[in-house]
């Protein structure tokens, strides 16, 4: 039920937005944004539970736990780039936009890369 509440409020959102241009476009973007913040602190208080799940698989395998910070790293990432992609896109910035979804992707690797290293050396590990 909570998505439902999220998609009302978003459309609510929106239509405030669509009004809000008509008038003032500083406003548009005032509402998008706090509008967004909002929907986005909803749903985190939703990735404690998420999180809790993921270590306790984490738990029962033999896997190292620094990959399950890698991962909630890596879902923080997606979000917030996300976030900030769609309010650039919001302003008309889409070259901001998309320079700032390439450096989402590049922080991905980044953090991902001890993983990989591991995805290397098991590889190696099998191949010898």
């Amino acid at each position: 039920m909570e998505v439902i509440l999220i998609c009302v409020f978003a459309v609510a959102a929106a239509s405030v937005c669509t009004v809000a241009c008509r008038s003032s476009g500083e406003f548009r973007l005032l509402i998008s944004a706090a509008a967004c913040a909002m929907i986005l602190l909803k749903v985190s208080d939703e990735l404690g539970g998420i999180i809790s799940q993921i270590r306790s698989l984490f738990d029962e395998s033999s896997l190292d736990h620094s990959y399950v910070m890698i991962l909630i790293k890596g879902l923080g990432i997606c979000y917030v780039t996300n976030f900030a992609v769609s309010v650039c896109r919001d302003c008309g910035e889409s070259a901001i936009a998309s320079q700032t979804l390439l450096a989402g992707r590049i922080a991905l690797v980044v953090i991902s890369l001890p993983m990989i290293e591991d995805l290397i050396e098991i590889v190696k590990m099998l191949l010898l």
